[in-house]
């Protein structure tokens, strides 16, 4: 299980040419609560309920607090050996916000599927334990948004017996463009994540990270904090 929050801040936004100019500003809070439930040694469900506030400032104030995306999937590993690990995994994402006529809703009003695959390895660093994680997914996203393709990358090192040192990367490439006014062009952003973990107990592990926007077209500049308490059963 593991409950996330994250809180983003943006007053710039990326352009077409990828330069960097002033912008509405926002903020966001998205607290998202992960249940993995390992059904066999094969299998694993997955259901993710998120909280989503969005507030956007002058000139034309909106806001939205409410449910985000309701996630309901699994994973299935295809492969194994001592230290890696493949898998697939499908994840339908249901939007919670309704009809909330909210500008600060737009890009979670519409449903989408996630089809993702997902590679482990786990391997030593300066004779530390460390592990790279994977993950390549197509987002198909119903509506005026257009498709996504989706690159995450996770390092992880762990310096002491207890800490974790977190290094993460979020890349989104759009699939051409969406319609309507807020999608009307093509879009990619990419994001590092720079943080640590610390397991409180054998159960309990708790991370803080901070996360930034280093190059995007046609995407806002944001800025923010995570913070992530995973509890093992």
């Amino acid at each position: 299980m593991i409950l996330q929050s994250s809180a983003a801040y943006s007053a710039t936004e990326f352009g077409p040419s990828y330069d960097l100019y002033a912008s509405r500003p926002y903020d966001k809070v998205e607290v998202t609560l992960v249940f993995e439930y390992g059904a066999t040694d094969w299998l694993t469900l997955i259901a993710a309920p998120q909280f989503l506030y969005v507030s956007f400032g002058d000139p034309s104030p909106s806001s939205y607090t409410g449910p985000g995306y309701q996630d309901v999937g699994a994973r299935m590993r295809l492969w194994r050996d001592e230290s890696s690990v493949v898998s697939a995994q499908v994840v339908g994402r249901f939007p919670g916000t309704g009809n909330s006529q909210s500008a600060a809703a737009v890009g979670y009003e519409d449903p989408e599927l996630d089809l993702r695959l997902l590679y482990g390895l786990s391997f030593t660093m300066f004779g530390k334990a460390a592990f790279l994680d994977v993950q390549l997914a197509q987002r198909m996203r119903f509506g005026r948004p257009p498709d996504e393709l989706h690159l995450d990358v996770t390092l992880g090192w762990r310096v002491v017996e207890r800490w974790q040192l977190l290094a993460q990367s979020f890349s989104v490439i759009s699939e051409g463009a969406g319609t309507g006014p807020y999608f009307g062009d093509s879009y990619e952003y990419y994001k590092l994540q720079m943080g640590a973990a610390y397991d409180l107990s054998a159960a309990v592990t708790l991370q803080l990270s901070v996360v930034g926007t280093v190059f995007a077209r046609n995407a806002p500049q944001e800025n923010g904090v995570v913070l992530a308490a995973y509890y093992r059963f």
